[in-house]
């Protein structure tokens, strides 16, 4: 398929909210590259800011793929996180890439990593309890 056949629906985002006061949420969409991590790791670093000894939860449910440059900025992401004082991120993928991906970096910073199949059962990890999950705050749909 030609670059200029791909769909209008086809689209990337990375949102970091807080939720329930010390858990940060990570959402992941589309196909991720190192500029767009990049571009959104300050927003990643504000939420973290006011968290001290913060759980990270990283959902890449609708993760279609990365370039390797990704793995490189998201490494500042997984240092800027420990050096915060976070020791548990919790990963939410059905993708094996993306799992050892995130299994490297959090070994490489010495955090536990735990793997969930849903964000429910990453809430419950999280020490959430089973919290209704809501909508994000941030549109995660294709802009037009």
């Amino acid at each position: 398929m030609n670059y200029r056949q791909c769909p209008a629906r086809a689209f990337d985002a990375i949102e970091t909210e807080l939720v329930g006061g010390h858990v940060l949420l990570t959402r992941i969409r589309g196909h991720a590259t190192g500029l767009m991590v990049e571009r959104r790791f300050d927003q990643f670093r504000a939420e973290l800011g006011g968290v001290c000894k913060p759980v990270w939860i990283v959902e890449q449910l609708e993760l279609t793929g990365f370039d390797p440059s990704a793995v490189t900025a998201g490494a500042r992401w997984f240092t800027a996180f420990k050096d915060r004082g976070g020791e548990r991120i919790i990963s939410v993928s059905q993708m094996a890439a993306a799992r050892m991906v995130a299994a490297t970096l959090a070994f490489a910073v010495h955090a536990r990593l735990f793997n969930c199949g849903t964000l429910s059962e990453a809430y419950e990890q999280a020490g959430l309890g089973a919290v209704e999950i809501r909508p994000s705050l941030y549109p995660l749909t294709p802009r037009e």
